[in-house]
């Protein structure tokens, strides 16, 4: 009876090394495309069928024997920020990111790119002459194309909907899910008439999920209770009383505490006369009740994709793009009641 054939009888038949012919089974990009094809078309021909769960315990074994880095994680960001708060998301994403790299064995390094850093062809240069086969895409503030980068030798992650092209896996928050199950929260609380503000910029970044879970929600109400979300291109202070005086919510809902001061020049006062949640606790300093949509965790569960497609040995654009949502959980504070109002206001 035929032995099945290993890694090391391939070698053997093929002339190379157990490493080489390893890599090449794995599409590695450090082998010569010949030598790849040859190694492929051999193994098919006799069989060979690999063992992911082998190569694991090789592959702790080396690390473990090494004590060394297994290689570099690449996170991808760009300085065109027009909103400064949002560093402070960006650098708890990192955090995560860095510290799930170190335990699974890689260093992150992070990559500046655009006009006045690296061009998409410096980039394409830089990761290839330096064998990066791991990257990810940081959150943007506003939508880009990175079409021109070369994400064929690439195991790649987006975080959010930020990057409109390429498509790539994503990571990203379950706006749709957590904006519901605050909404559900704030009515237990007493509050009835939640209104939504949001820029129309960062809905169409996030695939319009604050308001599309607004609007279904607003199916399971009292049509009195619905207040239409107040979408605009800049937050202006004019603006937004003219929305509040119209429809009267009673808790307000989004990023940017200022109007909080805008209420305070009506005499309205936070939580007494109104509510304010704040869509995104880690992104402002103002204390206030809202979401923490984990930023941290995000960074680690990107890094966790992307090594498990260099595991894998996949590269290059998906051709089923996969998307893997992480919820933001409440976070207590002062700007709306801890408690529901009984009857007599208290």
């Amino acid at each position: 009876m035929r032995a099945f054939p290993t890694l090391r009888t391939l070698a053997a038949e093929l002339g190379l090394s157990a490493a080489t012919v390893s890599e090449a089974l794995r599409d590695s990009p450090r082998v010569k495309p010949e030598t790849r094809q040859r190694v492929q078309k051999a193994a098919k021909a006799a069989g060979y069928v690999h063992n992911p769960l082998v190569g694991r315990v090789m592959a702790d074994l080396r690390r473990r024997q090494l004590q060394g880095c297994r290689g570099v994680i690449a996170a991808l960001n760009s300085p065109e920020q027009p909103n400064p708060l949002r560093a402070r998301f960006q650098e708890a994403v990192l955090q995560g990111a860095t510290q799930r790299a170190e335990e699974l064995g890689f260093r992150l390094e992070v990559f500046w790119v655009g006009e006045k850093q690296l061009s998409f062809r410096r980039l394409n240069t830089v990761l290839l002459t330096r064998g990066i086969q791991g990257v990810f895409v940081m959150p943007f503030e506003e939508p880009q194309d990175w079409s021109e980068v070369d994400w064929s030798g690439l195991s790649a992650v987006r975080l959010d909907y930020c990057l409109t092209r390429p498509v790539l896996h994503t990571i990203c928050p379950d706006h749709h899910a957590a904006l519901i199950h605050s909404v559900e929260k704030l009515r237990q609380l007493g509050y009835c008439r939640v209104g939504l503000y949001v820029r129309r910029t960062a809905e169409k970044r996030i695939l319009y999920k604050w308001t599309g879970a607004l609007m279904s929600y607003h199916q399971l109400i009292a049509s009195q209770d619905r207040v239409p979300p107040l979408l605009t291109d800049a937050l202006e202070r004019e603006s937004f009383l003219a929305w509040f005086d119209q429809y009267r919510p009673d808790v307000i809902v989004g990023h940017h505490p200022i109007v909080i001061d805008w209420l305070a020049g009506r005499n309205l006062r936070v939580p007494d006369d109104v509510g304010f949640f704040n869509l995104n606790t880690t992104q402002e300093p103002h204390p206030s009740a809202g979401l923490d949509l984990r930023p941290k965790q995000l960074g680690a569960a990107t890094v966790e994709s992307v090594v498990a497609q260099i595991q894998r040995s996949e590269r290059g654009l998906p051709e089923h793009p996969k998307t893997i949502s992480i919820e933001g959980t409440w976070v207590d504070g002062p700007t709306v009641r801890a408690k529901p109002l009984t009857r007599n206001g208290v």
